[in-house]
């Protein structure tokens, strides 16, 4: 039995700090093999994109026990573009061909090796590539060397239906797809054919008082005047979110999917 945690959307200092203070203990509690996250608003960063990564943030999150982050539409907001250097972030596999960085990773533990994918869509990046070719010629690449024993995805869309089709055209073909972007939890958890796991949003783990994690008045006023909201400037207040999930793969497909909340830790 292997199990997989994953990470919803990371926002700011204080999604971080929460990681720092329970990702250990989780792991342990869950009993997780594998721990990836997506991390593309881990940093604040007005001045350049709104969101980002930087390295410093990055090492703190690696020290908590995650194995390797994703991405989306905020991978390259941050000025320092060194962290796609780093053969343990990722960013859509889509992307632009020159694009820094990588989108597919192997991580190998105990023998085992997860093949890691992240993908965008188009109604979230319009300027990226289609998703299926990009991700058909991963997999295919990794089968045809037999350079993974499972495959999982991270597909960055605001639409439930694009990420529930991609989910079903890999049925079989990968032990999990969770879907990332929207920072709103959905319900709807699942087990395809072919053992596939399945989630159309994991959520956000961040501020939970405002909006998607940043505070709600420069968007409200965006909204009222018209205009596009530019780049967040403010984390919201509140409680944290855990937005995550653990999947389960028994015999090469995966068997369960469960949402984890801090009732875990008491």
């Amino acid at each position: 039995m292997t199990r997989i945690l994953f990470v919803g959307d990371i926002v700011g200092e204080t999604g971080l700090a929460y990681l720092e203070a329970c990702l250990p203990e989780l792991i342990r509690v869950v009993g997780a093999d594998f721990v990836v996250a997506n991390a593309e608003n881990l940093d604040l960063t007005p001045t350049s994109g709104g969101c980002g990564m930087t390295p410093p943030s990055l090492r703190r999150l690696f020290a908590t026990g995650i194995d390797l982050v994703t991405g989306g539409n905020h991978s390259f907001d941050a000025p320092d573009q060194s962290v796609h250097d780093d053969v343990r972030v990722l960013r859509p596999l889509n992307s632009a061909p020159g694009a820094p960085g990588r989108g597919a990773g192997v991580i190998v533990k105990d023998g085992l090796r997860l093949g890691v994918i992240n993908l965008a869509s188009r109604t979230t990046l319009p300027h990226v590539d289609e998703p299926y070719p990009a991700m058909e010629a991963q997999l295919a690449a990794w089968a045809e060397g037999g350079a993974v024993d499972m495959v999982f995805i991270d597909f960055h869309s605001e639409s439930v239906m694009e990420k529930m089709a991609l989910a079903f055209a890999v049925a079989g073909r990968a032990v999990g797809v969770v879907g990332t972007h929207t920072h709103v939890p959905t319900c709807d958890t699942r087990i395809l054919p072919g053992g596939t796991a399945y989630v159309s949003d994991v959520g956000m783990t961040g501020p939970g008082d405002g909006l998607q994690g940043y505070c709600e008045a420069q968007f409200i006023d965006a909204i009222r005047r018209g205009v596009h909201p530019g780049p967040p400037q403010r984390l919201a207040p509140g409680a944290i979110e855990l937005g995550a999930v653990v999947i389960t793969v028994e015999n090469g497909g995966a068997v369960e999917i469960e949402r984890i909340s801090p009732r875990f830790l008491q």
